[in-house]
């Protein structure tokens, strides 16, 4: 019968973990401390998991912790990211274990899933809405002609914005977003807390800062990163302090285009954060599960979650 272990990840051996996210999360990446800096380390203490049969590392379960306002109080929730499972050891169980273990580290647990990982939560009792969508805007037709699909490098022209003001990713732009963020949800009972450690953590200290881009447009102030993915230049808008208009969508199309980007994505949901006519859109499913049933329904209404929130933005 096989042995299995649940571990820290701080218990597991570095170069072994890393080999498993290289062949797990096809990271094709030679920085480990891209996927160290993922999971907010240093943030209470909370660390993500790992599934060992046989002395080898099959199973993992990842998260981000963030503070919460609920009903005007802060609460701590962790935000389930980088579930996975080898083929191998999938349904016999390995799964919902890792899971019942993960779930004992806060008891606040909320995520953005597939449907397969939703299935898993479905039997462990979790909630779940389908109101968010993860759309993708074609902007530059001709690169699905493959003579055309040749993006390889991240530079960007910022020059021709328009009105479109490219802000210095430094303390000075995330103070005024931090001040702004948090003006927003003080006028809210619930929300994600969004505050200088959160800011400074997902932009300042992020490993590949280079590729963001901050932006603002009259009152709008947007966070972007842009990325290559299968030779596909992707521009994704993973933060926006108010609803993106018309006015706005057209100018970063045009800033698409100049830059040869072949998709913009985003997170919405039915009442849009961002306007922007997109012939592709798919399902995200929010699933939470809380031990306070009151807080569980609460966190049902929260309405503002964005690709910066969650693992999503990596995908």
């Amino acid at each position: 019968m096989s042995k299995f272990h649940i571990k820290k990840v701080s218990e597991v051996d570095k170069k072994k973990l890393f080999r498993f996210y290289q062949e797990s999360f096809n990271y094709k990446n030679d920085n480990p401390d891209i996927l160290n800096w993922r999971y907010r380390p240093g943030f209470k203490s909370f660390e993500p998991l790992v599934l060992e049969v046989d002395g080898m590392i099959c199973g993992h379960a990842g998260l981000i912790a963030n503070d919460l306002k609920i009903k005007d109080k802060i609460k701590t929730g962790i935000w389930f990211t980088d579930f996975y499972v080898k083929e191998k050891y999938r349904s016999l169980g390995y799964g919902k274990l890792l899971t019942q273990e993960w779930m004992k580290i806060c008891p606040i647990q909320i995520t953005l899933c597939n449907d397969l990982s939703l299935k898993i939560f479905r039997k462990m009792d979790w909630s779940y809405n389908n109101k968010f969508l993860r759309k993708i805007k074609v902007s530059n037709l001709l690169n699905f002609i493959s003579i055309f699909k040749k993006s390889k490098e991240l530079e960007m022209n910022t020059n021709n914005l328009g009105n479109l003001k490219l802000e210095d990713t430094n303390n000075q732009t995330i103070s005024k977003l931090v001040n702004e963020s948090e003006k927003l949800l003080s006028e809210n009972s619930l929300g994600i807390v969004r505050d200088e450690n959160w800011f400074k953590w997902r932009v300042i200290d992020y490993p590949e800062k280079k590729n963001i881009f901050i932006f603002s447009y009259k009152d709008t102030n947007i966070i972007t990163e842009v990325k290559i993915k299968d030779g596909f230049k992707i521009l994704n808008i993973i933060y926006v302090s108010k609803p993106i208009k018309v006015n706005l969508s057209n100018l970063f199309l045009n800033f698409a285009k100049n830059n040869k980007i072949n998709f913009i994505s985003f997170i919405s949901k039915k009442k849009e954060l961002i306007s922007i006519n997109t012939p592709w859109s798919k399902k995200l499913n929010f699933a939470f599960s809380a031990e306070d049933s009151s807080i569980e329904r609460l966190i049902n209404e929260f309405d503002n979650i964005q690709y910066i929130d969650s693992d999503i933005g990596f995908v």
